[in-house]
């Protein structure tokens, strides 16, 4: 009875090379970066804050950049934390029939 029906062995299409070698490429990639998840985490927070010194003028203190702050990358780990923002898109259609009898 189990000869019917089922997935069969080698069933389907075969996949092509440069798949299969994106696959394995994919893969390792991830691998890497799990490895060294954590000073690259690490390195896109100072990215997004900036690098600077805090210099005395007078009897106050300022920041001085040596590195501005990349918003792009602040807001991208925002994305990855806390959610991308919904988008809401307000679509609006005015219909008008005309009859002549």
């Amino acid at each position: 009875m189990g000869k019917w029906g089922g997935k069969r062995p080698n069933a389907g299409r075969k996949k092509e090379q440069r798949t299969i070698e994106k696959e394995k490429s994919r893969e390792f990639l991830i691998n890497r970066i799990a490895k060294d998840l954590e000073p690259i985490v690490t390195a896109q927070i100072e990215a997004a804050k900036g690098m600077y010194v805090q210099d005395k003028i007078g009897t106050m203190y300022v920041k001085v950049y040596r590195k501005l702050p990349v918003l792009s990358t602040g807001e991208y780990l925002l994305d990855q934390a806390a959610g991308k923002p919904v988008e809401s898109v307000k679509v609006s259609e005015e219909v008008s029939l005309k009859i002549d009898v």
